[in-house]
C-alpha cells in the first residue's frame, strides 16, 4: 500500500466552530424575517394606525384614545419589554432587526459585488471613492442605481401598510381611484423614496454610528453584565498582525477592545470572521478569540445573565406584567360599538326641535346588524327613519328620530335602544320637553 493510500484512509475532521457555521446565517435569517413581520403585523389587522377615528386598530379592532385601559396598558408593556430587552441583550435590535442596518449591509455587498470594495459612496476621512478598474462600466452603475431605486420604492412602501389596509395600498400601486387614499398621496411617497434613496446610496451606516439616537437610548441600559463581544486575551498571540475582526466590523469597532458604553450592536460579524479565520487556519488551534456574552466568563466572573438581568430590570418587569394586566382587563371590558342621541343640528333655530340624531359608531372590522328601538313613547308620537342599520366594518352611520308635533304640552322620558346580532346592547335616556302650541291655545279659546 502507498503513502498516498494511507494517508486517504485517515479521517479528517475540518474544524467549523459555531460562529462561523451558524451565526451569520441566523442573523440574516432575523433581519428577513424582521421584514416580513413589519408588513405583517398592519396587512393583518394586529396594529394599524387609523387616521380617520382619531385611533388605531388593533387585534382588528378599532382603539380610541378613550379606551384608556387598551391603550396604556399597551404602550407600557411594549415600552417596558423593550427595556427588559435592552438590559439582556443590549443593542441587539440594531444588529439583527432594525431594517435601516439591514438594507444598509445589502445596498454595501451589491455596491461591493459592482463597484469593488473601495467603493464607499461616503467617507468622513474624505477619501474619494475608488471603483475597481475591471468594474468601471456603464451597465454597473446602471444595475446599482436600479437595485437602490427599487428597494427604496419598497421600503417607502412599508409605513404606507400602517394607515391603509392591504386593499388601499394595491390601489396605490396599481394606480386605481380609492377614496380611503389622501388626495396628496403619491407626493408624499415621492418625498418618501427620494429620503430612503439618499439614505441606501449615501448615508448608509453614517446614521448608525453619529446620528441614531435609538442606538445611544439602548445603550444608556447597557452594563458590563449585558449581552457584548467578550476577548480571549489569553490567547493574544494569534492576533499578531491581523486585523479580519476589524475589517468584518461596519462600524469600524476594534472588538478586541470593546468597552462598556461603545458603538457595537452586537451583529458578531467580528466573531463569525474571527472563528471563520481559525476554522480555515492550519496554524491557529481551537475557536476564534471573541464570542457573544454575559459578563466576563474568559476571567471567571461571570454572574449568570438571568441574575444580573433581573437585578437591574426588576422596575422594567414590574410595569411589564402591569402593562400587560392593564391591557388585558382593556380587551376583555371592550366596548365594540358606541351611539350617542343629540338634537339635529337643522333644527337648532327651531324652538320645537322635535328631530334627534342618532349616531352609531361600530368599531370591529367585521359584518354587523344594529337593531334600533324606542322606549317610553307612544308608537304614533314619533317617527324612526330605520330601525336597523348594516356594517360591513368598522364605521358611523346616522339615524333619525323625528317627534310628532301634537305631543301635549309636558316632560317626556324615553330612552333609545340599540342592539346588534353580536350580543351588544346599549341603552340612551332622554328628556323631551314639549311646549305648548299657541295655535292649540288660539283653537281652545275659540
Amino acid at each position: 500500500m502507498s503513502a498516498n493510500d494511507v494517508l486517504s484512509e485517515i479521517p479528517v475532521v475540518e474544524q467549523h466552530v459555531p460562529g462561523a457555521k451558524t451565526l451569520h446565517p441566523m442573523r440574516r435569517y432575523a433581519q428577513i424575517a424582521t421584514l416580513i413581520v413589519l408588513i405583517l403585523i398592519p396587512a393583518t389587522g394586529l396594529f394599524r394606525i387609523d387616521p380617520e377615528a382619531g385611533g388605531f386598530i388593533l387585534l382588528d379592532r378599532q382603539i380610541w384614545f378613550s379606551d384608556m385601559l387598551i391603550v396604556m396598558g399597551f404602550w407600557i408593556f411594549i415600552a417596558s419589554l423593550l427595556i427588559m430587552m435592552y438590559s439582556l441583550v443590549g443593542s441587539v435590535f440594531c444588529g439583527w432587526m432594525c431594517p435601516q442596518n439591514t438594507v444598509s449591509e445589502w445596498a454595501n455587498q451589491l455596491t461591493e459585488r459592482l463597484l469593488g470594495r473601495q467603493a464607499n459612496m461616503m467617507d468622513m476621512s474624505g477619501s474619494r471613492m475608488e471603483v475597481a478598474v475591471r468594474r468601471k462600466s456603464m451597465l454597473n452603475y446602471v444595475i446599482l442605481g436600479l437595485a437602490l431605486l427599487g428597494a427604496s420604492m419598497f421600503y417607502a412602501l412599508i409605513p404606507m401598510f400602517y394607515f391603509y389596509p392591504p386593499q388601499a395600498i394595491w390601489s396605490f400601486v396599481s394606480f386605481q381611484y380609492d377614496e380611503r387614499l389622501a388626495g396628496s398621496l403619491h407626493w408624499i411617497y415621492f418625498v418618501c423614496v427620494a429620503v430612503m434613496l439618499m439614505d441606501i446610496t449615501v448615508i448608509r451606516h453614517l446614521l448608525c454610528k453619529y446620528m441614531c439616537i435609538y442606538r445611544v437610548w439602548q445603550h444608556s441600559f447597557k452594563t458590563r453584565d449585558t449581552l457584548h463581544v467578550s476577548y480571549d486575551v489569553s490567547r493574544s498571540d494569534h492576533c499578531s498582525h491581523c486585523h479580519y475582526c476589524v475589517d468584518a466590523c461596519f462600524l469600524d469597532i476594534d472588538p478586541r477592545k470593546s468597552e462598556t458604553f461603545d458603538s457595537c450592536v452586537n451583529c458578531g460579524e467580528c466573531v463569525v470572521a474571527c472563528d471563520d479565520l481559525h476554522s480555515k487556519s492550519k496554524k491557529l488551534e481551537g475557536p476564534g478569540l471573541l464570542r457573544l456574552s454575559f459578563g466576563d466568563e474568559w476571567k471567571g466572573k461571570y454572574r449568570g445573565a438571568l441574575g444580573s438581568f433581573f437585578v437591574q430590570a426588576r422596575t422594567a418587569t414590574l410595569a411589564t406584567l402591569i402593562g400587560a394586566a392593564m391591557f388585558g382587563t382593556g380587551l376583555y371590558a371592550y366596548e365594540p360599538a358606541s351611539f350617542t342621541v343629540e338634537r339635529s343640528k337643522a333644527e337648532e333655530n327651531n324652538s320645537r326641535m322635535l328631530d334627534y340624531r342618532i349616531n352609531i359608531a361600530y368599531k370591529l372590522f367585521r359584518p354587523d346588524i344594529m337593531h334600533i328601538s324606542v322606549q317610553g313613547l307612544e308608537p304614533h308620537t314619533y317617527t324612526l327613519e330605520k330601525s336597523a342599520v348594516g356594517f360591513d366594518g368598522a364605521g358611523r352611520q346616522d339615524v333619525m328620530l323625528h317627534l310628532d308635533g301634537s305631543l301635549a304640552a309636558g316632560l317626556y322620558r324615553f330612552k333609545v335602544s340599540v342592539t346588534s346580532d353580536g350580543g351588544w346592547s346599549r341603552d340612551f335616556q332622554l328628556v323631551h320637553y314639549a311646549k305648548r302650541d299657541a295655535r292649540q291655545d288660539g283653537k281652545q279659546g275659540s
